[in-house]
C-alpha cells in the first residue's frame, strides 16, 4: 500500500513537471520571476524542420602541412630551450625537421629529450633530423580540425545561435548547419565563418609610395623568408610598407573585443589582451614610439598608427567599418583565429517550407501512430487497453517535457525516436498484461494478479529497453548529426518509458481495479 502511495506521488509529480517543462514552449512572454523557479528551456527545431543554412567546409590541403610542421618546429625549440639546450639553427623539408647545434653536447642532450624512434643522427654537421610519420601528421591534423570546429561553434554561438550543430566529416571536411537563418543574415554567416581572423602585429621597418624601393632596398630574395611587403588600405594615396617576416605578437592573446565610438560618432574595434599580451604589447609600443605598428588581419593591413606612447593592455582597430562589420569582426577577434585556412566546399539555403512539410509530416506520422495504436490495445484489452492508452499520453507528456527540460534540437530522425519509442511503450505494457492474464488463468485474485504480473514482466521490460539504451548509446557516441539526434530522442524515450512502464501504469490499473471490476 505504502509503495503504491509512492507511485502516485512520483507520478502526479512527473506529470505536472512535464506540463511545467513543456509550458515555455507554447508562451513566448514569460513572466519576469518564471526563469527564477522553473527552467525556461524550449524544444528546439532543427534544419530539417525549421530551415536555415547548410555549408560544407574544406580545409586548405596545401596550407595544412607547413602549418604542422612550423607549430612542431616552435614546439621542439620551446622544449628544448626550457632545458636549456642551446640551438644554432633549424630547418623544414617536407615531412621532417633539422635541427643544428653547436657542439656535441647540446646534440647529446637534445636527443635525450626527443623520441628517439623519430630521429636520425649526424654527427658531424652537429644536427638531428626529426622524420615526423604519416600517422602523428594525421593526428596532428586531426587535432587542428577539432580546433576549426570548438572556434567556428564560439563565433556562431556570440552571433546568437543557439541551435547550430557543426560536425567533423570524412574527408577532413567540416559541416555547419544553423536552423532559422534566413536569407538576410546568409551573408554575415558565411563571412563570420570563413574568415581565417589571422591577426599580427609588426613594426613597420620603412614605408613608400612605391614596391620596387622596398625591393631594391631589402633584396627581393628576402622577401617571404626575412622581411614581407604589405599595401596600405589608403584611397589617398598608393603605400607599401616593409615589416620583419615574424609577428611578435598574435590575436590569440586578444582577451575581449567589441565596438566603441569615435568623437564622430565612427565605429570602430576596441580590443584588450591577456597578460602575456599585454606584457609583449607594452614592451613592442615601448620599443617603437614614434614609429609606426602595422595591425595584419588575414594578410591585410587593416591599420598602422604611430606609436605616441607605451601602451599596456588596451588598443584599437580603426577603419571604415559599419557597425555590423565592426560587430562581426570583433565576434572573430574574440573567438580567435582558425589554426588552418578553410574554404566553403557546399552551401546552401533551406527555405522554411521544406520545415513545415517535414513538421506536418511528422506530426501527421505520430498522430497516425498513436491512434492505430489506441484503437489497438482497445479493441484487444478492453478497459485494461484504455489505461495502456493513458499511460501512452502520460509517456509523450514526459518525453516532450525532458525534451523540453535539456533544450533538445528536434530533428526529423529524432521524430521517428519518438515514433519507436510509443511502439516500445506498448510493447511494455503488452508484456505486462499477458503476465496478468497468466496469473488470473491460474485463479489468482485479480490485485495479486497485477503485483504478481508486474513483478514477473519488470525483467523483461529492462532487459528489453537497456539493450535498446546500449545501442542508442553506441550510435550517440559514434553517429554525427541526425544520427545522435535519433540516439537521443531514443534514449530519452526509453527513461520515460521504463517509468510510465513500471510505474504509473502500475498505479492506475490497481486504482481501476478497486474501483471496479475489470474483465481480463
Amino acid at each position: 500500500m505504502k509503495k503504491i502511495k509512492l507511485f502516485k506521488t512520483l507520478s502526479l509529480l512527473v506529470f505536472l513537471l512535464s506540463i511545467i517543462f513543456i509550458y515555455p514552449n507554447f508562451n513566448n512572454n514569460l513572466p519576469s520571476w518564471w526563469k527564477y523557479a522553473f527552467p525556461d528551456n524550449r524544444l528546439n527545431l532543427g534544419l530539417d524542420l525549421k530551415g536555415g543554412i547548410f555549408i560544407v567546409l574544406g580545409v586548405d590541403e596545401e596550407k595544412v602541412l607547413p602549418i604542422i610542421m612550423a607549430e612542431e618546429e616552435r614546439r621542439i625549440k620551446d622544449n628544448l630551450i626550457s632545458q636549456d639546450i642551446l640551438i644554432r639553427n633549424t630547418a623544414l623539408s617536407s615531412n621532417n625537421i633539422k635541427i643544428f647545434f653547436y657542439d656535441l653536447k647540446s646534440l647529446k642532450d637534445a636527443k635525450k629529450e626527443l623520441d628517439k624512434n623519430l630521429i636520425t643522427e649526424n654527427i658531424e654537421n652537429l644536427s638531428l633530423q626529426i622524420n615526423l610519420t604519416n600517422e602523428h601528421l594525421a593526428d596532428k591534423k586531426e587535432i587542428l580540425l577539432k580546433q576549426v570546429k570548438d572556434i567556428l561553434n564560439n563565433r556562431i554561438d556570440q552571433f546568437g545561435v543557439i541551435e547550430s550543430s557543426i560536425q567533423i566529416a570524412s574527408g577532413d571536411r567540416v559541416i555547419v548547419q544553423i536552423p532559422g537563418v534566413g536569407e538576410s543574415q546568409r551573408s554575415r554567416i558565411i563571412n563570420i565563418i570563413s574568415k581565417t581572423a589571422l591577426l599580427e602585429f609588426k613594426p613597420v621597418i620603412q614605408e613608400s609610395s612605391t614596391k620596387q624601393l622596398l625591393l631594391s632596398k631589402f633584396g627581393k630574395d628576402k622577401i617571404g623568408s626575412e622581411f614581407l611587403i604589405y599595401k596600405l588600405n589608403d584611397n589617398t594615396n598608393e603605400k607599401f610598407i616593409i615589416t620583419k617576416m615574424s609577428s611578435p605578437l598574435f590575436g590569440t592573446s586578444i582577451n575581449d573585443a567589441y565596438v566603441a565610438y569615435d568623437q564622430l560618432n565612427r565605429p570602430y574595434i576596441a580590443f584588450s589582451l591577456d597578460s602575456k599580451g599585454t606584457e609583449i604589447f607594452s614592451n613592442l609600443t615601448k620599443n617603437n614610439i614614434g614609429n609606426k605598428i602595422a595591425i595584419i588581419l588575414d594578410g591585410k593591413v587593416k591599420s598602422s598608427p604611430t606609436v605616441q606612447e607605451q601602451i599596456f593592455g588596451r588598443g584599437s582597430i580603426t577603419g571604415n567599418y559599419s557597425f555590423e562589420e565592426a560587430n562581426d569582426l570583433a565576434i572573430i577577434l574574440k573567438s580567435g583565429s582558425l589554426p588552418v585556412p578553410i574554404k566553403i566546399m557546399q552551401e546552401k539555403t533551406i527555405g522554411p517550407s521544406l520545415g513545415s512539410e517535414s513538421i506536418d509530416r511528422g506530426k501527421i506520422s505520430m498522430a497516425a501512430a498513436s491512434v492505430l495504436i489506441f484503437i489497438f490495445m482497445f479493441i484487444y484489452y478492453k478497459k485494461l487497453g484504455v489505461v495502456c492508452d493513458l499511460a501512452l499520453v502520460f509517456n509523450i507528456f514526459t518525453i516532450f517535457g525532458l525534451l523540453s527540460l535539456f533544450g533538445v534540437t528536434l530533428t526529423f530522425p529524432g521524430i521517428a525516436g519518438l515514433v519507436l519509442t510509443l511502439g516500445m511503450a506498448v510493447d511494455g505494457n503488452i508484456i505486462i498484461y499477458e503476465r496478468i492474464k497468466e496469473e488470473i488463468a491460474k485463479q489468482k485474485e485479480k490485485v495479486a494478479a497485477i503485483d504478481v504480473g508486474f513483478e514477473k514482466s519488470l525483467s523483461t521490460i529492462l532487459d528489453a529497453n537497456i539493450t535498446t539504451l546500449i545501442a542508442a548509446f553506441c550510435l550517440f557516441l559514434l553517429g554525427d548529426g541526425p544520427i545522435k539526434g535519433f540516439a537521443l530522442t531514443l534514449s530519452i524515450g526509453i527513461f520515460s518509458t521504463i517509468f510510465s512502464n513500471v510505474i504509473f501504469t502500475r498505479v492506475i490499473t490497481k486504482s481501476l481495479i478497486k474501483a471496479e471490476g475489470i474483465k481480463v
